[in-house]
């Protein structure tokens, strides 16, 4: 099902991954830059991705109180990372958070790729995990 939103180049790899960094699907086992000059395991690059995934999320837990539209300060409002944009040497890296599953959908992109177009296709993805994994977690 990754290999939907990689189909005309846009999004280069998709990882699905667990919020501990385990890695349960991608589109190729390598990551190669755009110019083939590196070449990276999918499954390391999934780990150190949602390790830095994981604490965007916890940052957003722990500053949620100062939304001024929270009314209850002691309710169990969490942070959802809709979608976080990485830039690295060889490509743009967009991370988007399943709800209620644990697990990251990462795309990575040419440096140059659309943003809309890559947050569209990540956030239907995302969608299309949640219902698939939803069973699992009730």
């Amino acid at each position: 099902i990754l290999n939907r939103i990689t189909s005309d180049k846009v999004i280069q790899t998709a990882i699905l991954v667990t919020a501990d960094g385990e890695l349960l699907g991608a589109t190729s086992m390598t990551f190669v830059s755009p110019d083939g000059s590196t070449k990276e395991s999918v499954e390391s690059l999934g780990t150190l991705i949602a390790d830095i995934a994981v604490d965007y999320q916890r940052l957003g837990e722990e500053y949620i109180h100062l939304d001024p539209t929270m009314t209850n300060p002691a309710s169990s409002k969490k942070s959802h990372l809709q979608c976080l944009f990485l830039e690295f040497d060889h490509g743009l890296v967009a991370v988007s958070s399943c709800v209620g599953v644990d697990c990251f959908v990462i795309g990575i992109a040419a440096p140059n790729a659309p943003l809309g177009m890559i947050k569209a296709r990540l956030q239907a993805m995302t969608e299309h995990v949640q219902e698939a994994l939803a069973p699992l977690t009730e």
